[in-house]
């Protein structure tokens, strides 16, 4: 840690300053001064998946912390004693990406992605008294409504209703738990989902000046904690893309493909950009 590089100022200043200033920095900078930095160290390892981790995540208290992996499991774990507190077989057939714990349902609900293109909301509830033996337990709801890998879950701080979900199919799909906790998948003779929230299968862009062409993957959303109309996107081209909730169209199903929806802002760094603009 000694060998990078800092260019940060006397940490009493930023302390100073973070009690007179309203700007958001102010907040920030403590947390990433050298003086801190440097004394970061290894706590624990966590030992309990048998493939690669994709995905932690914290729950509201930060008591807990959920992780996903590419043996499909779903793991718990306590941070006061660092060990772990379930583990889940969730019955996906292929690699986790995205956990979250679906807020407001005191940590009970948990959901996870997959490269299986399924969406599976989980109750912890049933796993009372299985201890930490690998338990497969069914999902309390099961979307199959993508088409390709499921990589990113958002959720919304007091909403235990809604999970939403981003695919490489180009879709972000908005799944209400009082609709409904099931949907057969793509291509079925009963399917209809109209979840669609965002349609961007012909939204990637080379730079700003340039129209849509290409299909944009969706590798990544989030919903604003202060401001939660607002949702950002990320995908396969440079730009991260902002939308306001309360602008979009109304929901679509996947069969009928929809014009890229305008966009509060873009997001992109000036060397990302092919153009430079």
């Amino acid at each position: 840690m000694d060998s990078v590089p800092f260019h940060d100022s006397n940490i009493a200043s930023i302390i100073e300053n973070r009690s007179i200033s309203s700007r958001h920095y102010a907040n920030g900078n403590p947390q990433m001064h050298s003086s801190l930095v440097r004394r970061l160290l290894l706590e624990r390892e966590l030992e309990g998946h048998q493939g690669c981790v994709n995905t932690i995540a914290w729950n509201s208290k930060g008591s807990l912390l959920i992780s996903g992996s590419d043996d499909t499991r779903i793991n718990i774990w306590g941070y006061s004693n660092r060990k772990l507190v379930h583990c889940i077989d969730t019955g996906h057939s292929a690699n986790i990406f995205c956990t979250k714990f679906v807020p407001e349902t005191s940590d009970e609900l948990v959901a996870s992605g997959a490269a299986d293109a399924e969406v599976r909301v989980f109750n912890r509830s049933r796993l009372s008294g299985r201890g930490i033996e690998e338990t497969a337990i069914t999902p309390s709801a099961h979307f199959q409504c993508h088409t390709r890998r499921v990589k990113k879950l958002a959720v919304e701080i007091g909403n235990p209703n809604v999970v939403w979900s981003a695919s490489e199919d180009g879709t972000l799909r908005q799944h209400d738990f009082r609709e409904g906790c099931s949907c057969p998948p793509v291509g079925s003779s009963h399917q209809e989902c109209r979840n669609v929230l965002l349609d961007l299968r012909g939204a990637a862009k080379r730079s700003l000046s340039e129209p849509p062409k290409p299909p944009l993957a969706l590798k990544s959303c989030d919903i604003s904690t202060t401001r939660p109309h607002l949702l950002l996107v990320g995908g396969s081209d440079a730009f991260a893309r902002l939308y306001d909730r309360r602008m979009l169209p109304p929901f679509t199903s996947f069969s009928r493909k929809m014009p890229p929806p305008p966009c509060v802002n873009y997001f992109c760094p000036m060397h990302l950009s092919e153009r430079g603009r």
